[in-house]
């Protein structure tokens, strides 16, 4: 199911009709649902710290925000001490155990590999580049990508925006003829800052109403309405 966003008909029709040459993806909540790894690992890390750690259901808001941010707040402090050693302790788990734990979503592979046959696709998280790796190679969805652009060990560049400009620029791509695709706001400011269309999925961890505030052109249920989408 497509859900088109309080646009006049006209405006409607452009988007529907634009031809595209790329595309951008995140990964947390768009291609996999990455929480159980996630919440355990920043578990593993608040514990080791000995600081009480929520429950895994309650940490769906970590999926998408920038790790340093994440602990930022889960330990009230801007100590950068304190939010360095949690991070070392979070990616110590996730890059032995956190980053098997995703599970692909229903329909990504199909939606890869129709995509994958037209346009030219890039991920853009602003996960560790090394872990989005590891979590694209364990699930058999490297290949499908031309490039991987993730924060460094000290999580630069932070800003969505900025990676996703970077992997443009790399790339050589034009913002007019190039999507977007991610469940969270940071996604969707990242691709109307950069001029492209930015697509919300709704089934990741990001609501219909963050991903409207936000400005998506569109909000798709599925990874067969993404690939509708694009492929109109």
């Amino acid at each position: 199911m497509l859900i088109a966003l309080n646009l006049p008909a006209c405006y409607k029709m452009q988007l529907m009709h634009r031809k595209f040459d790329a595309v951008l993806f995140d990964l947390d909540g768009t291609l996999t649902d990455s929480l159980p790894g996630i919440a355990r690992s920043v578990q593993f890390a608040l514990q080791s710290l000995g600081v009480k750690a929520p429950l895994e259901e309650e940490l769906g808001w970590c999926v998408g925000p920038p790790l340093r941010e994440n602990f930022r707040r889960l330990l009230g402090t801007s100590d950068s001490v304190s939010i360095e050693r949690a991070v070392a302790l979070y990616l110590e788990r996730y890059e032995m155990v956190g980053f098997r734990e995703n599970r692909v979503y229903e329909g990504t592979a199909a939606m890869l590999a129709t995509l994958g046959r037209r346009y030219r696709l890039l991920l853009v998280t602003t996960k560790l580049t090394e872990s989005a790796e590891r979590v694209l190679g364990e699930f058999s969805m490297r290949t499908g990508f031309e490039g991987v652009f993730g924060t460094d060990r000290n999580g630069e560049p932070s800003d969505k925006s900025e990676l996703a400009r970077i992997a443009i620029a790399h790339h050589g791509l034009s913002a007019s003829s190039t999507a977007i695709v991610g469940d969270r706001y940071q996604d969707i400011i990242a691709g109307k800052s950069n001029g492209l269309f930015a697509i919300g999925v709704s089934y990741g961890y990001g609501s219909r109403d963050e991903l409207a505030a936000a400005g998506a052109d569109v909000i798709c249920d599925s990874a067969a309405a993404v690939a509708h989408v694009l492929c109109e």
